[in-house]
């Protein structure tokens, strides 16, 4: 999160202004011809309202909402900063938010550490007890000797995806295996004035019949990292050195750590897949079970034809193998805080689809009519402010 020039940035915000926003060649626009039809269904909701919820100014949505059910059977959503407040209950649909923090960021000046800033942002449990979480870590510049010359933390910023578990159902998180926590980067160290750049912003987690969990990350082009979507996966999510990505042909690619003996080589730079389709859109994924296919919804900026200019909003794709992604079609259009100006609507952001009725503790299947949630912002004279909220409204999906 940022404030300066560019005003209250988060994480999402900063990959669509560094990925999402170059339009892409013409001819890819009509990818959405044989695609799923998803319809807004009926009226917006309020989940978390910042003025009246809030434990502390900066206590603001700013992740795609996630949901697991613990070993009670309570329903934990997180949708938080980089201090994590969750909201519980007996469902989705009467979860309130707690003041206890749950996890926090240890603010560690050493980019090495992989510990600054950090977002619980992709939680899994098998049991309701031991829940892991991908975790999206930033670091801003402020310890590293070559430090931050322009002052800029847009600049100076270098991302990675960590791990944390907790063995108490959520109650409490921590780093998982600490200090090897790290689950992906590139193969750089840090470098001042060339950022944002690094792994971003993981997916939920889903897993398949093949024993596998998998996780889309979006990744900035950075040297010969290329960016987008990459395909992760493992089979021990207790393992944070265990993820590979996917290289092209296969799961090929190791994440290393560039500060303990790690160096660039390409079987340690993933590719990313579709990106012709989906570009960086990582936000939310599931199974769903209407359409016996993958679901990925996201924010981007594509091209569309008929418009003739580049449409900001929330997208979707399908996909049978979380590879090919095909049927690009877009949700709804909004403003998104890389292309919000004086005058526009305020911007949504952080989509991600969550069905009350998923029969999956980790919520990682939809079926026909899931909640769209995604994060309202409330400008000030056209200045953003911390005040945002939580929203969610009913969509329904058919062939």
């Amino acid at each position: 999160m940022l404030v300066g020039a560019l005003g209250l940035i988060g994480i999402g915000a900063i990959v669509a202004i560094t990925l999402l926003v170059a339009p892409l060649p013409e001819g890819t626009q009509d990818a959405s011809r044989d695609a799923p039809v998803i319809r807004i269904a009926g009226p917006e909701e309020v989940v978390y309202d910042w003025s009246r919820h809030r434990c502390a100014d900066d206590d603001i949505p700013d992740i795609s909402a996630r949901a697991f059910r613990d070993f009670r059977g309570r329903v934990h959503l997180l949708a938080s900063h980089d201090v994590t407040r969750p909201l519980i209950g007996r469902s989705l649909d009467d979860v309130v938010h707690r003041c206890r923090k749950v996890f926090d960021s240890d603010h560690d000046p050493d980019p090495a550490h992989y510990d600054f800033r950090e977002w619980l942002n992709a939680p899994y449990t098998v049991n309701g007890r031991q829940v892991f979480a991908l975790v999206h870590e930033e670091y801003h510049g402020q310890g590293d000797p070559r430090g931050c010359p322009s002052g800029s933390n847009v600049k100076c910023w270098l991302n990675a995806v960590t791990l944390a578990v907790s063995n108490d159902g959520g109650r409490t998180f921590g780093h998982a295996r600490p200090p090897a926590h790290l689950v992906a980067s590139i193969p750089y160290r840090y470098v001042p004035e060339v950022g944002p750049i690094g792994v971003f912003s993981p997916s939920n987690i889903v897993r398949r019949d093949d024993g596998y969990f998998y996780s889309l990350l979006n990744v900035n082009r950075y040297r010969d990292q290329p960016g987008g979507a990459c395909l992760a996966r493992t089979r021990d999510l207790s393992d944070p050195r265990s993820w590979q990505a996917w290289g092209g042909e296969s799961f090929s690619v190791s994440f290393v750590d560039p500060y303990r003996g790690g160096k660039p080589s390409p079987r340690h730079l993933c590719r990313p897949v579709s990106p012709e389709v989906i570009g960086g859109m990582t936000q939310s994924l599931t199974y769903n079970t209407q359409l016996e296919k993958f679901l990925l919804v996201g924010t981007s900026v594509f091209f569309d034809s008929a418009k003739g200019r580049d449409v900001p909003g929330i997208y979707y794709a399908v996909s049978d193998d979380l590879i090919r992604w095909q049927g690009r079609r877009l949700l709804a259009e909004v403003e998104l805080i890389s292309t919000f100006r004086c005058g526009d609507r305020s911007p949504a952001v952080y989509p991600s689809l969550l069905d009350p009725r998923s029969e999956s503790r980790n919520f990682e299947t939809t079926g026909r009519r899931p909640y769209l949630y995604f994060v309202r912002f409330h400008n000030k004279a056209c200045e953003q402010t911390l005040d945002r909220d939580l929203v969610r409204i009913p969509v329904e999906i058919s062939e």
